[in-house]
C-alpha cells in the first residue's frame, strides 16, 4: 500500500513539474528578437536587392496598395529639379528606361542619408535605388503627382550620368536642326514629342514672371514673336545660368532653348503647350524691344500704400517716419497653428487673422512654412506705437504659376497703432493668395 501511495505522489509531482515548465519565461535573450521572426525574405519585392520599378511603384500608388513603410524603387534620373539649401536635399525625377512615366523624389537625401551640397550632386542618366515612402500628392489645382516622400535616401548610384538628358545629336530636335514653335506644338498634339530634352527656337512674345526663389523666368515664344503660342515655364538663362530679374529677357529676342516639350492641363481644363521647368537657353539673338504684349504680374499692387516688386510686398504708411524694425526670417519660428487666429510677436505686437467675407479662412501651411491669406481675408497688426511699414517676402505658386503676392485690389489701412491688410477680391474664383514666408515690421520713430 505504501508503495502505491508513493507511486501516486511521484506521478503527481512529475505532472506538476512538467506543467509548471510551460509557465517558465523564455531565456532573457528572446525579447531582443524582432516582432516578426527571422522569416523575412531579403529578396522580397521592394527590398534593396529586389526594388520596385517605377512602373510598379506607380501601379501601387494608383491602386491604393502602396505600403505605409519605406520601400526601394529603382529608376533612371530624368531631371534634377531643385536643390533645397535649407534642408540640403534634392528634388528629382526618376523613370524606367524608355518610359515617360516618372516618380518625383521630393526633397530627398543622398547616399545612405547624406546631405547634398548642390544641384550638381546628381546627374541626369544616373540609375539610383531610392528608399522612401511612395505616395500620391494632390496639388491645389487637383493635379495628382506620384512621388517618393521627403527624407528618402539613396541606396545605390550607378554610372556617372550627364548634366542633360539624351538629347538628339542629329535630326529634328538637335542643335543643328531645332524645332520651331509650330513643329514643337504639332509633335505635342500628335503624341510624338520626345521624352528627352530637345532644342527649339522661337521669338519671345511675352516676359511673364520672374521667380526669385528659383531665379527663373516664365516667358512665351512664337515663330513670329507676336502671339503667345508656347510657354517656357520657369526656365533658366544662358547655359543654365540663374536670372537676376525679369529684365534679363526682352520681347523680340530670338532664343534657342534646350528643354522638354509637353502639354500642361490647368485646373480649368485648358491645354497649355509648354517647355517644362529647368529648361536652359543655349543662344540669344538680338537686343529685343521690350515692347509687344508684356503681361503684368497678376497683382501689380496699384492700390494706395501697397507696392509689389517680384515676390516682395510692401505696405507703407506715408504719414510717419521709419525707425526700428522687427525681422522674422522664418515664419515657422512663430509656431503658428494650422488654423490661424492670432500670433503674438516677441516685441508684443499682435497679428490677428480674420476670414472676413472670404470663403476660405487664413491658414498656416507647415510643409511650405508660409502663411496663406486667401481672397477677402483680413490681417490686422496691433503694436505699441504706429507702424511705418510692413514688408512681406512671398512665395511662388507653382500650381497657378504666378507670384503669390495677393490681389491687385488688396487694401491697407493705417490707423493709430494698427495696420489692416485686406486681400480684397470681387471677381470669380479664388483670386491671388498672399503667401508669406518672411516679414519685417518697421515702426515709426
Amino acid at each position: 500500500m505504501k508503495k502505491y501511495i508513493f507511486s501516486v505522489l511521484m506521478a503527481a509531482m512529475a505532472a506538476f513539474t512538467f506543467s509548471s515548465c510551460e509557465d517558465v519565461p523564455e531565456p532573457y535573450t528572446l525579447p531582443t528578437k524582432p516582432e516578426t521572426p527571422g522569416n523575412t525574405d531579403p529578396n522580397q519585392k521592394g527590398s534593396e536587392s529586389n526594388p520596385y520599378t517605377v512602373t510598379e511603384a506607380i501601379a501601387l500608388i494608383k491602386t491604393g496598395t502602396a505600403p505605409s513603410t519605406a520601400v526601394c524603387v529603382k529608376g533612371k534620373i530624368t531631371a534634377v529639379t531643385f536643390f533645397n539649401a535649407t534642408y540640403s536635399s534634392l528634388s528629382y525625377n526618376i523613370a524606367d528606361e524608355g518610359s515617360s512615366d516618372v516618380i518625383e523624389v521630393y526633397s530627398g537625401k543622398g547616399k545612405d542619408g547624406a546631405n547634398f551640397s548642390s544641384k550638381d550632386d546628381l546627374k541626369v542618366g544616373q540609375t539610383v535605388v531610392v528608399k522612401g515612402i511612395v505616395k500620391a500628392f494632390t496639388k491645389n489645382d487637383g493635379t495628382i503627382v506620384n512621388e517618393i516622400d521627403k527624407n528618402s535616401t539613396i541606396i545605390s548610384i550607378e554610372n556617372t550620368g550627364t548634366t542633360s538628358p539624351d538629347t538628339p545629336t542629329t535630326g529634328k530636335g538637335s542643335l543643328s536642326d531645332p524645332y520651331n514653335v509650330a513643329e514643337a506644338i504639332a509633335a505635342i498634339k500628335a503624341g510624338t514629342a520626345p521624352t528627352a530634352q530637345v532644342y527649339l527656337t522661337g521669338i519671345i512674345s511675352d516676359v511673364a514672371f520672374y521667380n526669385d526663389q528659383y531665379k527663373s523666368i516664365t516667358y512665351y515664344i512664337s515663330d513670329d514673336g507676336k502671339s503667345k503660342d508656347m510657354q517656357v515655364y520657369s526656365g533658366k538663362g544662358l547655359n543654365g545660368a540663374d536670372f537676376a530679374s525679369k529684365e534679363d529677357l526682352k520681347v523680340g529676342q530670338k532664343v534657342t532653348i534646350l528643354g522638354k516639350i509637353m502639354k500642361f492641363t490647368d485646373k480649368n481644363g485648358n491645354d497649355i503647350m509648354e517647355v517644362d521647368k529647368t529648361s536652359s537657353i543655349v543662344k540669344i539673338e538680338g537686343e529685343g524691344t521690350g515692347g509687344g504684349e508684356v503681361k503684368p504680374d497678376p497683382a501689380p499692387g496699384t492700390n494706395a500704400g501697397i507696392t509689389i516688386n517680384d515676390l516682395t510686398v510692401t505696405l507703407a504708411n506715408s504719414g510717419v517716419t521709419a525707425g526700428e524694425s522687427l525681422k522674422i526670417d522664418d515664419i515657422s519660428a512663430l509656431k503658428p497653428d494650422d488654423t490661424l487666429k492670432e500670433i503674438k510677436l516677441s516685441d508684443g505686437t499682435v497679428i490677428a487673422f480674420d476670414k472676413n467675407s472670404g470663403t476660405t479662412p487664413p491658414a498656416y501651411n507647415a510643409k511650405f512654412k508660409e502663411l496663406r491669406i486667401y481672397a477677402n481675408n483680413k490681417m490686422t497688426f496691433t503694436a505699441s506705437k504706429p507702424i511705418a511699414k510692413i514688408i512681406f517676402t512671398c512665395t511662388y505658386d507653382t500650381n497657378k504659376k504666378w507670384n503669390a503676392v495677393g490681389n491687385k485690389t488688396a487694401t491697407v489701412v493705417f490707423s493709430g497703432n494698427t495696420a489692416t491688410y485686406t486681400n480684397t477680391f470681387d471677381g470669380t474664383g479664388g483670386g491671388v493668395q498672399l503667401r508669406i514666408a518672411k516679414m519685417e515690421i518697421v515702426y515709426a520713430k
